[in-house]
């Protein structure tokens, strides 16, 4: 179980907020915040050490919050807009899926960090409007599928591979060409038999459609050891029509 100091603020009457560290004592004397481990004595807010560093080790700071505007309504998430010197790398969690976005997936437009939601890279759901159907399998040569027909034309490189095996999804392998009625992988994971109806579900980075949800948990993970300010989270969002 983790372990967190919370802080008690009588001028709000409330606990504010949680701490990952935990000091034996802690003070706050002539605008300067002091804490005590291990015996020890510690100056908080010094500028000359790394941020998120407390007795020596890092640790990254976290805000979680929820979006949930008109909670009756199917929505789709689109994007997510940081007021934020710098972006914070974030996961989002709906009641109907998960996405995750790497700090650098952020562009800066107009001053606010700017990106569209991505869902999980390894994602197999097969609701989601990423994952089609390509057909039944004629053969197999080295890690090229072969079919009785022309693959659809939607499919592109990057996209992975699934075939359902008597219910279970299986991970093929990941498109790198495609033409007429064959598709090229990089290497086979699993080896589907001729007959076998295979699947294909969009590569997360190139396919931006958002997260589907009646709700949006939001965590913001801050990695940075210099000094990070965060104003405001927004997204872009409207109603989910089936």
């Amino acid at each position: 179980m983790s372990t967190y100091t919370l802080t008690y603020s009588p001028q709000a009457d409330g606990w504010t907020s949680f701490h990952s560290y935990y000091p034996e004592w802690m003070i706050g004397m002539s605008g300067r915040f002091y804490t005590f481990k291990e015996g020890k004595l510690y100056l908080h807010n010094d500028s000359s050490v790394d941020q998120n560093t407390f007795y020596g080790t890092f640790t990254p700071s976290e805000v979680t919050f929820v979006f949930n505007q008109d909670p009756l309504d199917a929505k789709m998430f689109k994007t997510i807009e940081q007021e934020t010197n710098l972006p914070w790398e974030t996961y989002i969690t709906t009641d109907l899926g998960t996405g995750y976005m790497e700090d650098n997936y952020y562009d800066l437009k107009e001053g606010n960090y700017f990106t569209y939601i991505r869902r999980q890279e390894d994602q197999t759901d097969l609701d989601l409007l990423s994952a089609q159907g390509v057909g039944a399998l004629q053969s197999v040569v080295g890690t090229t599928l072969n079919f009785a027909f022309s693959v659809p034309g939607s499919i592109s490189v990057g996209d992975k591979v699934y075939y359902n095996n008597a219910g279970t999804i299986l991970f093929v392998g990941t498109v790198t060409d495609h033409s007429g009625t064959q598709i090229t992988l990089n290497s086979l994971s699993s080896s589907p038999s001729p007959g076998d109806f295979i699947i294909y579900i969009k590569n997360s980075q190139a396919e931006s459609f958002g997260a589907r949800g009646y709700y949006m948990q939001v965590r913001l993970v801050n990695s940075y050891n210099e000094d990070v300010e965060l104003f405001s989270v927004s997204s872009e969002v409207f109603k989910s029509y089936p």
